[in-house]
């Protein structure tokens, strides 16, 4: 059995063994492990990988979530970056010489109420698919236009808790090697027992041909939305349908207002925080500022009697305590926001930030009325 020193198993490897589409196996070798160290400096402008630019990496990040079980919900953000979005393409790290790290989308994902992980990494090779090798595959499969697949069933142990782990590694034509695995560990690295996604789903998002390095990136696809947060881990818990919901609401709202402000992509463009799936964020470009919108569905209670705050027919309030006076700036530009309060306890909060811009206080109430309005 397989074992390091910090009370890690790994599943047992049978040698000799015959693996369904391989004409020979080789033993397996030793385990070894790698360690990335990311510096937050990282960015998609990598000469290593000219083909990885932000707007690619919104098309895989895309390609991902649309190719996702329609019981699968995104229920966290990364595990293993504090605060990053779920299952985004993030630039390539640093790594020696020995080992390619790619790219790679992760987050805690939930199933019937269960949560587990996804991770997808996109890499290249210059010589092929691996040889089959005990313990690394479990069955090969060879397309008629000469894509790979394999796939594994295995398990893990740390300090007696054993998790489940599907994987599925796919070897392109054109070099690109997209491996997608799944396990049943938690935002807490805790297992639950269930594993989210099948061999089967896994193989579905492996074979997308958006993830291919050599796939041009569709017209009309912006870079990675802005980096959001609400900065609080709520109590309630967004699912990805709700999100859905939100962003054709806003979209609905802009395309009636006809405001003539210039947003660098859709204003329905919220998605699940990074901090929890209590909560959901957005941030565009609007004119010359940016627009953050936050909704948390937690325990908030308006005040009994708010200074100076709007109170609607519905009991939610606008806390608008202090409009105008904020002191607050993001690079520099004054922030003006609003808060609205729902008598459930759902928080939203919609804020601009820039040096002059024609997004005035009412029509950031606006935007928060139909946030409101497509949650609870």
């Amino acid at each position: 059995m397989g074992q390091s020193g910090l009370g890690y198993l790994s599943e047992p490897v049978d040698y000799p063994v015959d693996i369904p589409g391989c004409d020979s196996v080789d033993p397996p070798e030793e385990e070894q492990f790698y360690g990335v160290m990311t510096t937050g400096q990282e960015d998609y402008d990598n000469p290593a990988y000219p083909w990885l630019t932000s707007k690619k990496a919104n098309a895989m990040s895309i390609a991902v979530r649309e190719a996702l079980p329609p019981q699968v919900d995104v229920a966290d953000g990364s595990s293993y970056r504090f605060g990053g979005d779920p299952l985004v393409f993030q630039p390539v790290a640093g790594a020696d010489g020995a080992y390619d790290p790619g790219t790679s989308a992760d987050g805690v994902v939930s199933r019937d109420g269960v949560d587990g992980s996804l991770t997808v990494n996109v890499t290249r090779v210059d010589d092929g698919p691996k040889p089959c090798q005990a313990g690394w595959l479990d069955a090969r499969e060879t397309m008629s236009d000469g894509t790979v697949v394999d796939t594994r069933d295995t398990w893990d142990e740390f300090d007696g808790d054993r998790s489940q782990s599907n994987i599925v590694r796919m070897y392109a034509r054109d070099g690109s090697v997209v491996v997608a695995s799944s396990s049943d560990r938690n935002s807490d690295y805790e297992s639950t027992g269930s594993v989210p996604l099948s061999i089967e789903e896994l193989r579905t998002i492996a074979l997308r041909p958006e993830l291919l390095s050599s796939t041009p990136v569709p017209d009309g696809i912006p870079p990675l939305p802005i980096s959001c947060d609400t900065n609080s881990e709520g109590t309630g818990q967004f699912s990805s349908r709700t999100v859905d919901r939100v962003n054709a609401s806003l979209d609905d709202f802009w395309r009636a207002a006809e405001i003539s402000v210039e947003l660098d992509r859709p204003l329905g463009s919220m998605r699940t925080s990074p901090s929890g799936s209590a909560g959901a964020c957005g941030a565009v470009k609007a004119g010359d500022g940016t627009l953050l919108i936050r909704v948390i569905d937690a325990d908030y209670e308006p005040s009994e009697k708010p200074g100076g705050a709007v109170t609607l027919a519905d009991g939610s309030h606008f806390r608008d305590d202090n409009p105008g006076s904020s002191t607050m700036t993001l690079d520099g530009d004054p922030i003006e926001e609003v808060t609205l309060v729902k008598p459930s306890g759902t928080r939203v909060d919609v804020q601009i930030a820039a040096r002059a811009t024609s997004i005035d206080r009412p029509l950031l109430q606006a935007i928060a009325l139909a946030v409101a309005g497509s949650v609870d």
